[in-house]
């Protein structure tokens, strides 16, 4: 099984002496700066000086080579590690913690895939906050070791991140001056809470966040990427049901959409039983019969964005499950505004891709009748 160096984080540098090193990759803290070079899918740690001039490196309390050319192989148990560089004298000269990642694309401390996705990205607003979680897989738990987030492709490619003493809290900014956005992870390593605090909720968003989390485990990194519109991740507040009288309750917007369910025992609103035909309704009022459980939830009317979770109103001993739907209109000024504007852009990206791959696909095929000509 072959691996690959994604990065190297520096832990700190004795203040006493300031060797020069060169590295095979770059830093996952901030403000940190190396240069390097990769030798096949090895890395490799030099100190500028004599070629003969002897350098103790240690890994722990083990010492493990001499001279100032270090060689590590990068294997994910055996590769990854703690270590350190010396003077013969046994003054730290630098340390260095050593991180690898598979090649493969496969991910092993995240539960998710390439298709569904790692993690789950949702705001309750527009106001310029969301929330991102996760889950550990089976058999790994990780530790987050860096936050990477901007608005913008280029932006995101460009962007300078800080983290403060607790090591919880990032705050990336772009030197454009377009992008400043604060996360926080969270205490339980299973999500972040982020703030674009240059986010305007009358405007439309013309570019997409995209939020990285480098997650390690032991000396295994692994990087995890998701771009997204606020609008996209709108989930709303749980609807309120209040009880008008003993046979109507009401809610606090007009539904579009209504599902009846069947009840039967171990039935809910997230699992119902059987589905039966959906009604329509423009009341926010709903008539309610004995024996039956009423649900509602609301979706964004304008986008595609995540439903709420279920409000479930249950009258006395029930059978049947009234399931409704609910389609909320604007919150805003700007978004029934640049709604249009926002579908007839996301469609012509949707072309331009199509046709980029057509391109692709062309070119190949060209090629390919080029080599066989050749041949």
């Amino acid at each position: 099984m072959r691996f690959t160096l994604l990065g190297i984080l520096i832990l700190h540098q004795a203040k006493s002496q300031s060797p020069k090193f060169t590295q095979s990759s770059w830093n996952l803290l901030p403000n940190e700066e190396e240069e390097g070079w990769r030798k096949g899918d090895d890395w490799v740690w030099r100190r500028d000086g004599e070629e003969d001039e002897e350098i103790l490196w240690m890994m722990g309390k083990e010492e493990i080579k001499r001279g100032n050319t270090f060689l590590v192989n990068l294997e994910e148990r055996t590769g990854g590690g703690f270590f350190t560089c010396h003077s013969l004298d046994r003054t730290l000269l630098k340390n260095t913690t050593v991180l690898v990642k598979h090649l493969d694309e496969q991910k092993r401390i995240l539960e998710g895939s390439t298709r569904t996705g790692y993690m789950k990205c949702s705001t309750r607003n527009y106001q310029g906050d969301f929330h991102c979680s996760w889950k550990f897989s089976t058999k790994r738990v990780g530790t987050v070791m860096s936050v990477r987030v901007a608005r913008g492709l280029s932006d995101a490619e460009n962007v300078n991140c800080s983290v403060d003493a607790s090591g919880q809290q990032w705050t990336c900014s772009s030197s454009s001056g377009q992008s400043d956005i604060m996360c926080s992870v969270h205490s339980s390593g299973l999500g972040v809470s982020c703030v674009d605090r240059q986010y305007c909720p009358y405007a439309e968003e013309t570019d997409r966040i995209t939020l990285t989390i480098y997650m390690k485990t032991n000396y295994l990194l692994e990087e995890y990427s998701q771009s997204f519109y606020l609008s996209e991740i709108v989930k709303p507040d749980k609807v309120s049901i209040k009880k008008v009288n003993s046979s109507t309750i009401e809610w606090s917007y007009p539904v579009k959409e209504i599902k009846d369910r069947e009840r039967k025992n171990g039935c809910a609103c997230d699992s119902p039983c059987t589905e039966s035909k959906d009604q329509t309704t423009e009341s926010s009022q709903w008539s309610v019969k004995a024996k039956v459980t009423v649900c509602v939830r609301a979706q964004d009317a304008l986008c595609d964005s995540p439903w709420s979770d279920w409000t479930e109103y249950r009258s006395v001993p029930h059978s049947l499950v009234y399931c409704f739907q609910e389609n909320l209109s604007s919150r805003t000024p700007s978004r029934s505004i640049h709604s249009k504007k926002r579908n007839k852009r996301r469609k012509l990206e949707k072309q331009k891709k199509q046709e980029k791959q057509k391109k692709q696909e062309k070119q190949k095929k060209l090629e390919k009748q080029k080599k066989s000509v050749s041949q």
